[in-house]
């Protein structure tokens, strides 16, 4: 029988379940898996994605679960590499992303067992990564490689998704052994792969809930996203005739501009919470960024009913009493409420509450486009970006959204028309997401507009990855809302001193990031009105290269963002 090294083995576990791409800095430790990747790569249909940083390449995994709905990979090498990974993992942690982690060490005879003896690069990898993953182990024999591969991924797809480790000694790479002996199964055989339903007699208890409540919410959160439930959140509500509210992690879920849809910062959004006798709450945990869903922002939950769907057990009731528990995916849980609901009765009118929510919704609306209505002002405004973009943009474009306050701006002015289209941190915060992820989603969807709009503090964090966009021919487009500071670090001086510390260090020396750009291979634009922007735009998306737009912004407006109130509120638990 021929023999297979250890780094054959791994690639063709990982082709085994479908892997096109893994994100990696190459390194000598798994020299062997590249050396397969090289002879096989083409043949197998995975392409290597070199980033320059591995806390990027974390994040290019991280939207590229986001865009797909699938898995993907990134490994890292023993020590320095290892430890830069980490903090992209537990931002994928954070989002539900089932990020394959795969980190390698020195030789077994040289390894983390014997640093003690001054070894170099050789940290335990194990217990660093323990607290940022859902499952990690080591393989110690390299027949071990393809059943461990194949669990790894059955723990990130499983359940509540999320990251796994694998930690590779660069001997176990190295050893070669007879194929037979370590058999790599076909996708047939493969992780499990079928959406898990709901107990049918709870489908019916909460169908029956549902049709006979006062009035319906239906709340979508992340993980109605990752299950990429937007149609049938949005037949369902359109059957009942019911408000639709969503998580600012579950942007895009349903079109924006829909009429049974109601904005997660908006005031008509938290009336549909308050005035709800039902809330069917799909895959969210209704964590802090939704007050817990506890009154004065929802209803009392000794009146206020609550149908949860998860596919994660333990987030059921978590927050607040669940009156029926739906555990399993939340697309095909929602198939089956929506079977039962039909079967029960007819397509309803829309509610008579809606028109209330409408106006307040409108009143609001009409609030914030006045205040950006002046497009010829300069610097202009963080809100317009995001409104011009919303313009210049295609439905089926796909927008990362980075920073501290230009994010809070995004909340309110970005209006996403498709599922699986926003990318940003909701649950971790992590600043500098915003590029990678553009990269990611490029990479999993190359036929699709990417953009990304993002601070200049946030753009900073990983700003060398212009040159991975422009070396892998990944044209996106990153419009920087540059007020030359910590923008959201000035908003809290002035809530907890009532007044700027500039000793603090949050002003940033002037940079012009377009000029950056261009000394990358980039297309660079400078616009200082938002009326310049579209043509700016246009510039940018026909060079065919990565482009960076310096939009400069308000530095005064900027510190004190809509909606702030609000994020104060959550961050302090006070209303």
């Amino acid at each position: 029988m021929a023999e297979i090294s250890g780094g054959e083995l791994l690639l063709r576990a990982l082709h085994a379940e479908g892997v096109r791409y893994v994100n990696a800095i190459t390194d000598g430790t798994y020299m062997v898996f590249l050396e397969a990747l090289e002879r096989l790569g083409d043949e197998m249909g995975i392409r290597l994605i070199v980033p320059r940083h591995e806390a990027a390449a974390a994040h290019f995994a991280d939207a590229y679960t986001r865009v797909t709905g699938e898995p993907a990979v990134v490994m890292a090498c023993a020590g320095p590499g290892a430890a830069n990974l980490l903090s992209g993992i537990i931002c994928a942690q954070g989002e539900g992303s089932p990020v394959v982690a795969i980190t390698t060490t020195r030789r077994s005879d040289i390894g983390d067992a014997y640093r003690h003896k001054g070894s170099t690069q050789s940290p335990d990898h194990l217990p660093l990564f323990r607290p940022a993953v859902k499952w990690n182990s080591k393989i110690e024999h390299w027949h071990r490689i393809p059943e461990m591969v194949r669990y790894a991924f059955h723990v990130a797809t499983s359940g509540h998704p999320g990251p796994v480790h694998l930690l590779i000694p660069e001997d176990v790479l190295a050893a070669r052994g007879e194929e037979s002996q370590a058999p790599v199964w076909t996708n047939a055989v493969r992780r499990l792969t079928a959406r898990p339903p709901a107990d049918p007699e709870l489908v019916r208890q909460a169908a029956r809930m549902l049709v006979e409540a006062q009035l319906v919410n239906v709340h979508a959160g992340g993980g109605a996203q990752r299950a990429g439930a937007g149609d049938e959140v949005l037949a369902l509500a359109e059957h009942l005739g019911s408000p639709i509210t969503n998580t600012v992690s579950a942007r895009g879920i349903v079109p924006e501009d829909h009429p049974l849809f109601f904005a997660p910062l908006c005031m008509a959004s938290f009336m549909a919470h308050q005035q709800a006798d039902v809330v069917l709450a799909i895959g969210t945990r209704i964590g802090e960024l939704s007050m817990w869903g506890q009154p004065p922002l929802w209803g009392d939950p000794s009146r206020q009913k609550l149908i949860q769907i998860d596919s994660e057990p333990t987030n059921i009731g978590l927050n607040r009493p669940a009156t029926i528990p739906l555990v399993g995916d939340a697309k095909v849980v929602l198939g089956q409420l929506l079977e039962e609901v039909r079967r029960l009765t007819p397509r309803r009118e829309p509610h008579p509450a809606l028109a209330q929510l409408r106006t307040v919704q409108e009143q609001w609306q009409a609030e914030l486009d006045e205040q950006v209505a002046d497009r010829e002002r300069s610097p202009m405004l963080t809100g317009q970006i995001l409104q011009v973009c919303n313009e210049f943009f295609p439905d089926e474009a796909i927008v990362a959204l980075d920073g501290g306050n230009t994010t809070m701006w995004a909340m309110h002015y970005i209006r996403p028309r498709r599922q699986r289209s926003v990318l940003y941190t909701s649950n971790m915060g992590y600043l500098g997401t915003g590029l990678p992820y553009a990269i990611g989603a490029k990479i999993a969807a190359p036929e699709r507009p990417v953009y990304c709009v993002t601070g200049d503090s946030a753009f900073g964090f990983n700003i060398q990855e212009l040159e991975t966009a422009v070396r892998n021919d990944l044209p996106v487009v990153v419009i920087v809302a540059v007020d030359n500071a910590y923008g959201m670090e000035k908003s809290a001086q002035k809530r907890v001193f009532g007044r700027e510390a500039d000793w603090f260090g949050q002003d940033l020396a002037p940079v012009r990031y377009d000029k950056v750009a261009e000394a990358m291979g980039c297309h660079g634009e400078y616009v200082e009105r938002a009326a310049d922007l579209p043509a700016a735009l246009e510039r940018a998306v026909a060079s065919g290269k990565p482009a960076v737009i310096h939009a400069a912004v308000d530095p005064e407006a900027n510190v004190n963002p809509p909606g702030l109130w609000l994020w104060n509120a959550a961050r302090s638990g006070k209303m």
